[in-house]
């Protein structure tokens, strides 16, 4: 499946659930990880952004398109696809290091 069919198909879920639902479509994850992620602000906790890392990542890898300003899609740009999800495996094990290092000693 190509990008542009991806990417269509993906955005024809989305216009489809909201035209076709009659009743509110609340997104309650999305809701929570809104609220867990001014919760991580407030009490400077790296380690939830650890967090919200895989869960953006980890269906990257499974849908081979990651988003970082525009949708990048592994078949199309392989260099750039693999350099964004390392960034963010990276970054998720770093923010979650910080609850057994303290980086700031270093």
């Amino acid at each position: 499946m190509s990008k542009s069919s991806r990417l269509r198909h993906l955005s024809s879920n989305t216009t489809n659930n909201s035209a076709s639902s009659k009743q509110s479509n609340i997104k309650w994850r999305t809701i929570f990880a809104i609220v867990l992620m001014y919760i991580a602000i407030v009490m400077n906790w790296e380690w939830v952004w650890g967090i919200l890392f895989l869960i953006w990542v980890v269906p990257d890898l499974f849908r081979g398109v990651t988003y970082f300003i525009e949708p990048i899609a592994k078949d199309e740009n392989p260099v750039l696809y693999w350099i964004i999800v390392l960034t963010w495996l990276l970054m998720s094990v770093y923010s979650l290091s910080t609850l057994f290092i303290d980086w700031n000693n270093y």
